[in-house]
């Protein structure tokens, strides 16, 4: 019977306030722990230093920067670009992200859509930023984290001042706009993302009402992703650690969660293969491991069970999320264990606070158990909007809730499971192809790293499955023996019929998803 899924209604555990006066009152409740780790440079900071260093420079801007201007950063992760974004809520101003590979064109585009009044840049992007302003009305001043004859250094503007004992955040209206965050942009430019700081708190408190501990977490995002921004606003929910890494060398990982006492590393499904594939684990202490938190696309049921087997007490938790609205779904350890292990598939329950539904993409009704439908959702998470866009009513239904884009159904438990992108589906004469489905049986192959399927047109029969594949390091196979792989596992009109091609990397966005559309046209260039 067709119904709507509802998570769980808690006790809110978060006063409704800006993110400044949050993050400002919380952190001296945790003074002496650590807040963040730089695991590349083996570097701590406290919470107490953290806020200290926060607010001189917050101190350093306020006679620049007014509440609702917009400051951006584009950095690698460091001990010192949290410091902006704190400082920035401190002073009620919009907090926005690049990530340097998006390039000069993208980050022109971005730059020109937010007119950020500063930015702050590490030295490598210099560069990239002073080309991408070439052009544009923008006059930002810009600030270095490190060394710079040309602009102010963030070092400057962190220096004791008399000012910093009396300092107390901007009062803001919590509704307006507090962080931005660039759509991936994988047809069309990228979107600007816009969160309250209500919204902001409301996708951390809902994160923390599933109730499992994560007093240290790993992670390898930029701010430019909202899992680093909601992982640093969470520390100071709980006084937990944040810790960043670039390297994704196993042994470098594994010392990282040996040494920091690591209880839960969050990444994409790519990074448990670290894991799986690393020849010394058992020369590490990784006993403080319990949750591998994944999000992003799925991956097999083999390297599922490969991972289980190999770390049978660290529980992997596939969560379904978006930018728009944060967590939707995932399982809790704590109450869904057999679950877990029995649907691998599945991103989990409906998170605290969350209602979904599934939607026909024919009659928009409300559909049942094992019906594959549109994801609709709602939440107190839900974004203000996208920014200079104009009303967000095309991207909700008329309950006010998210129209995802994502395809999906859930199963007599209730548990829910994406099967792909909308827009991502093509027509095999008149059969709905789901790639994602289809990437999943690839991905079974021992050989197979990455794979993507898309539509190639052929005449009378619309578009034929197609298969783009990246090789693990060291195996050989044909494109025969994946087709016949493939065609042993799926339906009929499911086969590879556009046959299989190889390649050493994927296209992707900067935050790991991969470009269909440019898969698409190489393919079509080789089928030339």
């Amino acid at each position: 019977m067709a119904h709507i899924l509802h998570g769980r209604k808690l006790n809110s555990i978060i006063e409704m306030t800006t993110l400044g006066e949050f993050i400002f009152n919380q952190a001296d409740k945790f003074g002496s722990n650590i807040c963040q780790v730089d695991a590349n440079l083996r570097k701590t900071e406290s919470y107490s230093s953290v806020k200290q260093r926060s607010v001189r420079l917050a101190v350093s801007l306020q006679k620049k920067l007014s509440a609702g201007d917009v400051t951006v950063s584009c950095s690698k992760n460091t001990l010192d670009n949290a410091i902006p974004v704190l400082a920035s809520f401190y002073l009620g101003a919009v907090v926005s992200n690049l990530d340097a590979s998006l390039g000069v064109k993208n980050s022109r585009y971005l730059m020109s859509l937010v007119s950020p009044k500063i930015i702050f840049v590490d030295e490598p992007s210099v560069a990239m930023i002073e080309e991408a302003l070439q052009g544009t009305d923008l006059e930002p001043e810009i600030v270095v984290f490190g060394r710079s004859d040309k602009y102010r250094k963030f070092s400057d503007l962190v220096q004791p001042s008399p000012e910093e004992a009396s300092f107390r955040p901007v009062t803001v209206d919590v509704h307006d706009t507090a962080v931005m965050f660039f759509s991936s942009g994988t047809s069309g430019f990228p979107k600007a993302v816009c969160h309250s700081h209500y919204t902001t708190l409301q996708i951390v408190e809902i994160g923390k009402k599933i109730e499992f501990e994560e007093p240290c977490t790993l992670n390898f995002s930029k701010f430019y992703w909202i899992s680093a921004m909601i992982l640093l606003i969470r520390g100071f929910v709980d006084g937990s650690t944040r810790v960043f890494s670039e390297s994704l060398d196993a042994d470098a990982i594994l010392r990282t969660i040996q040494d920091y006492k690591v209880s839960s590393v969050f990444g994409a499904p790519s990074l448990t293969y670290v894991f799986t594939h690393a020849e010394n684990l058992q020369q590490y202490d990784i006993s403080s491991f319990r949750y591998m938190l994944i999000t992003g696309t799925g991956f097999s049921a083999e390297q599922y069970k490969r991972f289980s087997d190999l770390l049978p007490n660290v529980d992997i938790i596939f969560a379904y999320a978006m930018t728009e609205i944060g967590q939707i779904s995932l399982f809790n350890p704590k109450y869904h264990k057999e679950l877990m292990k029995s649907k691998p598939k599945s991103c989990g329950k409906v998170a605290p606070e969350t209602s979904l539904k599934i939607v026909s993409t024919d009659t928009r009704e409300i559909l049942g158990p094992n019906q594959k439908g549109e994801i609709h959702v709602k939440s107190p998470g839900l974004m203000v909007g996208y920014y200079n866009l104009g009303s967000t009513s095309q991207c909700l239904d008329n309950d006010g809730f998210l129209k995802t884009g994502d395809m999906g159904y859930y199963d007599d438990d209730n548990c829910l499971y994406v099967v792909g992108r909308l827009k991502e589906m093509f027509k095999y004469k008149s059969w709905h192809i789901v790639p994602s489905f289809m990437e999943d049986v690839i991905l079974e192959h021992p050989a197979v790293k990455e794979a993507v399927v898309v539509g190639v047109p052929q005449e009378d029969e619309g578009e034929v499955p197609t298969a783009c594949v990246v090789l693990k390091d060291g195996y050989v196979a044909s494109s025969q023996e994946i087709e016949m792989f493939v065609a042993e596992r799926v339906s009929e009109r499911e086969k590879l019929r556009g046959g299989v091609t190889f390649t050493t990397e994927l296209p992707k966005t900067p935050t790991g998803k991969v470009i269909r559309r440019e898969v698409q046209k190489n393919l079509l260039r080789c089928l030339e």
